[in-house]
């Protein structure tokens, strides 16, 4: 017999339930209230019509990353590091090469570091006809090269890897250089155009040298990072076709990936000639979210379903999996994708499972691969990407900023977790670079006597001498024999995160830019995050146009400031964030369907959220185990029932509550994914999951 006392009260606009359930399948404790800013985004004491803010009480509704609620707010040692400026002068010293317009082979000599400059060099065909198609005969104009690591002689043999062109290409274009049309002394030079190198007439895919079909990592990525340079080129003859025929090899191998009948990305590679998957050994590196992302692009492009339909069966399949399958950063596609998709096309994909597999060290396929929460060698390093307490690598680090950022746009209850994500990888990524560190902590016994300013970064920071102290290093000196572990492939996405990243006149408060690498995004009007770490409330200025400007906040769904032109002063929520989308003055926001649109320019829903605030992922749970559950609703929404599962067994659904305990007669000892689902009064949904063993 369940009994149920409700009451309900009102407080600040806020409608909470009070339940006691006594007996049914456990015991129960009540729902908690949703969140509220009480104070105004407007600082009352400001009197110049220049800084007039109009005021907007709100409500928050967040959504948690478990490991994120255990970084600081503000690193111990916060120093803001100009990325920005670093990429700008990483360009530079890549490309000045192209100085001299002749063919000049590299010979780099491993005991001499100025040899290793120029670092890049010209590669000119044969013969270069007048016409030709590059989708059939493949390129043959002019293009560059350029070594994985400073000083990598293995490139003279094997050649550059796209992985290396195309991502310093695409670095640099992120933060607005003009890559296609780029002047060096008196030419002006299409690196973008020069890329077509790594297109292979024969799988119709770009891919990394090599065959293709034997790396996931190395045939997808170089695809993804093509696609989203295409984005910012797309009148580059020839460059839509392939990316295009890209997806559309990917999307016939589909089929194939199965075992037994059942769909099974759980290989090493995938032949698109022959195909065929391929699995060598034990080793398997799933596509991921990468491949999603793919038909994502290819479906901005075309809007014909078939690639739509390609993304939401990957994300389908990643949906229902019972593994992390995270490996290097293909995954980081699959929350960004997943978001992108329930926004714009009204599907459910759970975006929290897949932040989990990017932020948990569960992987099935590369154990203790994930984004860290802790130190290494006394350097703080949460928010970096790799090996967990071991070795972190920059350019996994650099380019998951160039996901998440953006994501927050689709999802924007993702604001404080992913603001408070890039506050601390802000800080701690300077590790990677060289001139951060004195020589003693650090592989190369010499700053490069051409890179003076350091913009080139080491490929990996680590635990070293028995884990009493951090060290820049790299695989190249200890695996590959070469002389230097600075790495291009690894400096090359510091202009993604450079172009994201600003300071404001407030310490350890960014200005993060959601449209710089929204590929094929919704980017009709400027987005930016502010997330303020501080305990209290801080009034930060903020810089817009000269011309007239209304700003919305995407989280309170109200405005900041209306018809204002300038800087203006703004007051941000104590460890909180705002969303703010740069609008047209006098714009006219109308709610529609529980969205927001400006013209026919959809901008945020109304929605609610549920968090599970104590549980983390591969957690053992006894009967006596406290499961806490938090709730979050607009002021003029409440949550009127809540469900709870572990994989189909349904334990409880009812009015909402806010503790848990689970009757152990219904669950037999196993791996579950535990699921809390709340309906609201106006019909809005959510749902939070975690993998947990019940014992």
């Amino acid at each position: 017999m369940l009994e149920v006392a409700i009451i309900k009260h009102l407080k600040y606009g806020f409608i909470s339930i009070t339940a006691l359930l006594v007996g049914g399948c456990g015991s129960l404790v009540p729902s908690s209230s949703s969140d509220e800013i009480s104070s105004s985004y407007f600082d009352s004491s400001l009197t110049s019509s220049s800084e007039y803010i109009y005021p907007t009480p709100a409500a928050r509704i967040n959504k948690k990353i478990a490991t994120v609620t255990h970084f600081p707010y503000i690193p111990s040692n916060y120093e803001y590091f100009d990325y920005r400026s670093a990429a700008i002068e990483l360009d530079d010293v890549v490309f000045n090469f192209a100085n001299n317009p002749n063919v000049v082979l590299p010979s780099y000599i491993s005991t001499d570091p100025s040899s290793w400059q120029p670092i890049g060099y010209w590669l000119d065909q044969p013969r270069q006809p007048p016409v030709y198609d590059p989708l059939e005969t493949g390129y043959l104009k002019r293009t560059f090269g350029l070594p994985t690591y400073v000083g990598d002689n293995r490139v003279i043999s094997s050649g550059s890897e796209a992985m290396t062109t195309i991502a310093s290409v695409l670095g640099s274009s992120f933060l607005g250089i003009d890559k296609q049309s780029q002047m060096f002394g008196s030419d002006e030079y299409d690196f973008v155009e020069m890329t077509f190198a790594s297109y292979d007439t024969g799988s119709k895919l770009v891919h990394n040298y090599g065959i293709q079909g034997q790396s996931f990592w190395y045939d997808l990525f170089p695809q993804i990072i093509f696609t989203r340079l295409y984005d910012l080129y797309q009148s580059t003859p020839f460059m839509r076709e392939m990316v295009l025929n890209g997806a559309d090899e990917w999307l016939e191998a589909l089929p194939y990936f199965q075992t037994n009948g059942q769909p099974d990305f759980e290989f090493v590679g995938f032949n698109v000639v022959l195909e065929s998957p391929t699995l060598t050994g034990g080793h398997i590196e799933p596509p991921n979210g990468g491949l999603a992302f793919i038909f994502y692009a290819a479906y901005e492009m075309t809007k014909e379903e078939k690639y739509l339909d390609g993304a939401k069966e990957v994300l389908d399949y990643l949906q229902t999996y019972q593994k992390n399958p995270n490996y290097e950063a293909l995954t980081d596609y699959a929350p960004y994708v997943a978001a992108i998709l329930n926004a714009k096309y009204e599907t459910n994909y759970d975006v929290g499972k897949f932040l989990d597999f990017i932020f948990d060290g569960d992987s099935a396929f590369r154990p203790g691969w994930a984004v860290m929460n802790s130190n290494l060698g006394g350097f703080p390093a949460h928010g970096l990407v790799g090996q967990s307490g071991d070795y972190a690598f920059a350019m996994n680090s650099f380019h998951l900023a160039t996901t998440l950022a953006p994501l927050v746009k689709y999802d924007v209850r993702y604001a404080d977790a992913i603001g408070q994500y890039l506050l601390n990888l802000v800080n701690n990524a300077r590790v990677f670079f060289p001139h951060t560190h004195d020589l003693s902590h650090q592989s190369m016994n010499r700053y490069l006597p051409f890179d003076l300013k350091g913009s080139l970064v080491y490929e990996g920071f680590r635990n070293y001498y028995n884990s009493t102290t951090g060290y820049a290093m790299g695989d190249a000196t200890t695996m590959f024999g070469q002389p230097s572990d600075l790495s291009l492939y690894s400096s090359a996405f510091i202009g993604g995160l450079g172009s994201i990243v600003s300071p404001t006149n407030i310490e350890a408060i960014l200005k993060i830019d959601l449209n710089k690498t929204d590929s094929f995004g919704r980017n009709d009007f400027p987005h930016y995050l502010l997330f303020n770490p501080y305990e209290d409330n801080r009034i930060i200025r903020y810089d817009g146009p000269e011309t007239s400007y209304d700003l919305f906040d995407l989280s309170s769904q109200s405005f900041i400031a209306r018809n204002v032109s300038g800087s203006i002063n703004i007051r941000l929520p104590a460890r909180g964030s705002l969303v703010a989308a740069e609008l047209p003055g006098n714009s006219f926001p109308v709610l529609e369907d529980d969205q927001y649109f400006v013209g026919e320019v959809p901008l945020v829903r109304k929605t609610v959220a549920v968090n599970l605030t104590n549980i983390v992922t591969r957690q053992q749970l006894t009967s006596s185990s406290a499961i806490n559950i938090e709730t979050l609703t607009p002021a003029d929404d409440e949550v009127v029932n809540m469900t709870i599962s572990f994989n189909d067994i349904i334990v409880y659904d009812g009015v909402p509550v806010m503790v848990f305990h689970y009757d152990k007669n219904m669950l037999p000892n196993t791996d579950y994914t535990l699921k809390i689902e709340i309906t609201s009064e106006k019909g809005h949904r959510d749902y939070v999951t975690k993998r947990v063993v019940c014992l």
